[in-house]
This record gives C-alpha cells, sequence and structure tokens, in this order.
C-alpha cells in the first residue's frame, strides 16, 4: 500500500507512519491506514473522488461511504460539524467490569484525593487493575476531561492497591451519567 500511495504522490507523515498527504495548491487528501481499513478525508470532493477511482484501479475496494464508525468510536458528521463519542464501547466497558449499574458521580477524581504507592490497603488485582486503566487509556482519545485522573492511576499499574481501584471505578461511575459525552470539532 505503501509503494501505491507514494507513486500517486502521497507523502508520508513523519510523526505517524500509516497516516498519507497530499497536497495540491489549496486541496488536500488525507488517508489514514489502520490494518486493512484507510479513511479517506479532505477539502476537496473532486480530489477525494479521483482518488478513489484511482485506489479502485489496482485494489478491490469497498466504499462504505459516509464515516460512522471507526475503531470503536461513533461518528457524527453535518457541514459544519464532526461529533465522535465512544458511547457503545463504554457501555462494554461498564458491563466487563460489572459497572452497568452504578451509581455515577460528577467527577472522575475526588478533590482531596491523594494516591500513594504504599498506602497501607490490601493490593489490588494487578491484571484486573491494568485492564480496567488500559480501557479508560482508550476512553480519553474523546473524553478529555478523564487524562488527568487516568494520568494519575497509570502510576500505580505495577502496585495497585484497593484505593487506586476505587479512584478507577469512581473514573467508570463518572463516565456512566456521561455516556453520550464526546469531542465536537467545529469548521472555522
Amino acid at each position: 500500500m505503501d509503494e501505491h500511495l507514494l507513486g500517486l504522490g502521497f507523502k508520508k507523515s513523519l510523526s505517524e507512519s500509516t497516516l498519507y498527504v497530499k497536497k495540491l495548491v489549496s486541496n488536500l487528501v488525507v488517508v489514514p491506514l489502520y490494518m486493512d481499513d484507510m479513511l479517506v478525508t479532505g477539502n476537496s470532493s473532486a480530489q477525494i473522488t479521483a482518488f478513489k477511482q484511482e485506489m479502485m484501479k489496482m485494489f478491490e475496494i469497498t466504499n462504505l461511504g459516509e464515516m460512522s464508525y471507526f475503531l470503536g468510536m461513533e461518528v457524527r458528521q453535518t457541514q459544519n460539524e464532526v461529533f465522535i463519542c465512544q458511547k457503545k464501547y463504554l457501555k462494554e466497558i461498564l458491563r466487563r467490569f460489572n459497572m452497568e449499574e452504578c451509581k455515577s458521580v460528577s467527577t472522575p477524581m475526588g478533590h482531596k484525593e491523594k494516591l500513594q504507592k504504599k498506602d497501607g490497603s490490601v493490593l489490588a488485582d494487578e491484571n484486573f487493575y491494568r485492564s480496567l486503566i488500559g480501557c479508560l487509556m482508550y476512553l480519553t482519545t474523546t473524553r478529555p476531561d478523564i487524562m488527568f485522573p487516568i494520568s494519575v492511576l497509570s502510576r500505580f499499574l505495577n502496585c495497585a492497591s484497593e484505593l487506586h481501584m476505587v479512584a478507577a471505578k469512581r473514573v467508570l461511575r463518572c463516565l456512566r451519567g456521561t455516556l453520550s459525552y464526546g469531542i465536537k470539532f467545529c469548521r472555522v
């Protein structure tokens, strides 16, 4: 795929090896790849259509139309904005960690919460804790409001106690009350 995209005049991003960009005067076509999936976006419908036609000459391609779901993220697009959330993924996490019916809280972290490596409480199941934190890290893609608590909680992956587990589950409780939240990109 790399040689085909480069052959079509795309340049590979220096910071992201699966991102390709093609600039033509004021037109831009951007192609991120994930395994055998590809997204195509840009500011020129004509350039996007031309790119798709070129790709169809080289590969068997299924055009799924406007993106609505990708890598666990729901995408809603209008003329002036794009909204991305992970409601379905979040529901799966709540179910996986038995928090579907938990009482929600308004903040992901208590304001007086001071977590330490050795807090005197019983150690938590390390694999369970790591799995939970990993799931929460992926949610930060569309939920920047939980980035700080997750960065704090990730410091304890090798020494998680029950207090750390309670703090991680508090993040889930906050998310349960805000299932439909996400991130919105507006045209300027």
